[in-house]
């Protein structure tokens, strides 16, 4: 299934922060090359998107494992805002071929 966590921020990303992303979603992925760590700017804050795969299961069995595991990642994310999961239908998958 595919899993898409969102994370606002008031600050600025470093590589850093992607990187803890990268290593958050590595933990519960079956699939590490579905990772794509990506950003988005408003006005306001920035959107720190990580999409990836995962076993399929029920949402409401997994959405704790995944803010537990983002939670963890991100403790000292500066400017944390809020968290958003998703479960999209599609996501966009890049490889490396």
């Amino acid at each position: 299934m595919n899993v898409r966590v969102t994370i606002e921020v008031s600050t600025l990303p470093t590589a850093s922060n992607l990187d803890k992303l990268r290593s958050a979603a590595s933990e519960l992925t079956n699939n590490f090359k579905s990772i794509v760590v990506s950003t988005d700017e408003d006005n306001k804050c920035f959107a720190l998107i990580t999409s990836f795969t995962m076993k399929t299961a029920a949402e409401y069995k997994v959405v704790d494992r995944i803010s537990k595991e983002f939670n963890f990642w991100t403790f000292d994310l500066e400017g944390y805002g809020e968290m958003i999961i998703s479960f999209p239908r599609h996501i966009a998958i890049v490889t490396d071929e």
